[in-house]
């Protein structure tokens, strides 16, 4: 990530984390017209649709990113429901959590089933991990409202940073909640996140701009991870890289760290 497009992204931050925030819990995004030409009931496309939505493992992916996604929703609105969903993996959870959360999936797809005619959907972001893992049918459509003129990113619309934030195969759920957790406790210790942000929403971005330079997820795994001295310099060096481009700043115990190498 160059530094020029790192300065874009910072300048563009404060700006859109309010824009972001209407579009992705108001439920402002507006809904194309495609719905209307939904498939009849009853057709061979709704009976793959039910059975789709009732596949455990996409019921299991969908749980797994709706958890990862949860700080940057929760953190644009802190009174979203999202805000009472624990961090925890699919192994990890009660059956009762697992329920909950599959069934806010459920729920989204119903409501995009049922969107016709109408100018505005409920919740986009959820409806938008529905239609990536249990309602494929509305993909197209999930796409175009959660990236309804509005990003917390000058360069790629939510549905661009969502696909980006999907969990890749070279790195579990587990692994990157714990991940997130050393980045969170990395960012408290000698960093500023940008204003409107949480720090919880900060490491997201910055796994997510991690993605997208090298294609998965292990680069931001290994940077949480334990390293051994050798590698410490360079490890700082590109967690700091990130953490700029996604709007935090050193504080000024950073910098008296950085004065002492």
């Amino acid at each position: 990530m160059t530094q020029s497009r790192s300065r874009r992204t910072v300048a563009a931050l404060g700006a859109s984390v309010a824009i972001a925030s209407s579009l992705l819990l108001s439920g402002c995004g507006l809904v194309p017209n495609v719905l209307a030409d939904e498939n009849a009931a009853n057709s061979p496309a709704e009976s793959q649709a039910a059975e789709e939505r009732g596949n455990p493992a996409a019921q299991q992916q969908f749980f797994d990113n709706v958890i990862l996604a949860v700080p940057v929703v929760a953190s644009l609105d802190p009174s979203s429901s999202w805000a009472s969903v624990e961090p925890q993996a699919w192994e990890d959870a009660d059956p009762a959590v697992r329920e909950t959360v599959v069934g806010m999936g459920l729920d989204a797809c119903t409501r995009a089933d049922d969107a016709a005619g109408v100018s505005e959907l409920e919740d986009p972001a959820m409806t938008w991990l529905a239609a990536r893992f249990l309602c494929e049918e509305h993909r197209e459509v999930a796409d175009e409202f959660l990236s309804n003129d509005a990003s917390i990113s000058p360069t790629h619309t939510m549905a661009d940073l969502f696909e980006l934030a999907v969990v890749k195969e070279d790195a579990t759920t587990d692994e990157l909640l714990d991940a997130n957790n050393v980045c969170i406790a990395a960012l408290a210790v000698a960093w500023e996140v940008h204003a409107g942000f949480t720090p919880d929403a900060t490491c997201w971005l910055i796994r997510v701009q991690s993605v997208e330079e090298t294609g998965g997820d292990a680069e931001y795994v290994s940077l949480l991870s334990n390293v051994d001295e050798a590698k410490n310099a360079a490890v700082d060096a590109r967690f700091g890289e990130l953490a700029e481009a996604s709007g935090a700043t050193p504080n000024a115990l950073s910098e008296l760290l950085d004065g002492m190498e």
